[in-house]
């Protein structure tokens, strides 16, 4: 099952899973990294959460079958 808003990237939507679970860990590493500022640290977290939110909305949307609604 392919996503419409990834048509353009050719990537599948297990692709794009792995690519947010990828992406959330850097951001958390990155977070772990930053001792200095702590606004950059709060951000790096923030990323990291939203990340794993588009995750598990996308592994539900994965295990249940259903594509996303169309926006517009």
């Amino acid at each position: 099952m392919s996503d419409p808003a990834s048509a353009g990237t050719g990537k599948t939507d297990i692709e794009r899973l792995a690519h947010y679970r990828e992406l959330a860990a850097q951001f958390r590493q990155w977070a772990e990294n930053e001792n200095v500022v702590s606004e950059a640290r709060d951000g790096l977290l923030d990323l990291a959460r939203q990340y794993e939110r588009l995750g598990r909305e996308l592994e539900a949307r994965i295990a249940t079958g259903k594509r996303p609604e169309p926006t517009g």
